[in-house]
């Protein structure tokens, strides 16, 4: 696949059950072995008909200025031909380009070639992901509006070998139910766990000292509605989880503090291959998910996430 064809690709035998019939792969990083590739992330490049890889030569400013741009396309070079090789390895259709540039305007160009399906992205982790610093991963989905799956890989080329259920983050709004239908495209048959977030009633600090008086708000009784109603969401993700193809079970959970950690301390807990969500939530004192949570997800995940974007209804 060359850059004059990425749009029109030839006919392959599987494009027709394909989840994904273009996979754009931007690797800021690349893994030391094949094997090493998340087992979710793996799934995603097996579900894709045309795989299309691209590694931004991110030279910065003082690489600029020392005139050190090419030292950076070497390396980047160098990544694209190792990941080109994993992907060949495991008889991905697969074919690439290491390219200059911002990486928004790398991935900017790359997407009006290829015109993806979903988008793949490797960052370099710790210190070193100045991608995630920048906020790449909610400008791109912001911007694109494409499903995004995104993973770290650290200076040794390891990343997350979890192999656990798929955490499929759930709030009853259309939104998430499309991220679950996506997931039992990419992930049929795989064990997941549909989580319900809810948040306790925050009192009033003057109650404190007020004392109870005569139709006072009853919080407990809040709290009782508000976990009911989690449970109850919970039941009803994992119902369209097992329709679409998953063997789910639902989860209903008390947010001990933000919403983000909660879902990223659950998924630790159970090892969880990949974290699925939808784009945005919305708010009120049931179990939800505000549309800020993908973001610090993504950020403080030590995991695969996925964020789904409903596609929008043109009028």
């Amino acid at each position: 696949m060359s850059n004059a064809d990425v749009g029109t690709p030839a006919s392959h035998p599987n494009d027709r059950r394909a989840a994904i019939q273009r996979l754009l792969f931007v690797a800021d990083a690349a893994v030391a072995d094949v094997e090493d590739l998340p087992p979710a992330v793996r799934a995603v490049i097996d579900t894709a008909a045309e795989v299309y890889v691209v590694t931004p030569t991110l030279p910065g400013r003082l690489a600029w200025l020392a005139d050190d741009v090419d030292r950076h396309r070497h390396i980047a070079d160098e990544r694209l031909d190792t990941v080109l090789g994993h992907m060949h390895s495991i008889d991905a259709r697969a074919d690439g380009a290491a390219r200059r540039g911002s990486v928004l305007t790398v991935i900017a160009d790359a997407v009006a070639d290829v015109r993806p399906d979903h988008i793949l992205i490797a960052l370099r982790s710790s210190e070193h992901a100045n991608w995630q610093e920048h906020g790449l991963i909610a400008h791109v989905e912001q911007r694109f509006g494409l499903p995004l799956t995104s993973y770290a890989v650290d200076r040794q080329g390891h990343t997350s070998s979890a192999d656990g259920p798929l955490i499929l983050c759930y709030d009853g709004s259309e939104d998430a139910r499309h991220a679950i239908r996506s997931a039992g495209e990419l992930f049929a048959g795989r064990r997941a766990r549909v989580v319900s977030v809810w948040q306790p009633t925050a009192a009033p600090v003057s109650l404190g000292f007020a004392g109870e008086t005569a139709g006072m708000v009853d919080f407990f009784t809040l709290d009782r509605a508000a976990a009911k109603a989690g449970d109850s969401l919970a039941d009803e993700g994992a119902r369209l989880a097992r329709e679409a193809g998953l063997l789910a079970e639902p989860v209903a959970v008390q947010a001990a503090g933000p919403v983000w950690k909660t879902i990223v301390e659950l998924a630790d807990r159970d090892d969880a291959a990949t974290i699925v969500m939808g784009s945005h939530g919305r708010a009120g004192l049931r179990a939800m998910l505000l549309g800020s949570v993908s973001s610090a997800v993504v950020h403080h995940a030590d995991r695969p996430t996925l964020i789904v974007r409903r596609p929008v209804a043109k009028a």
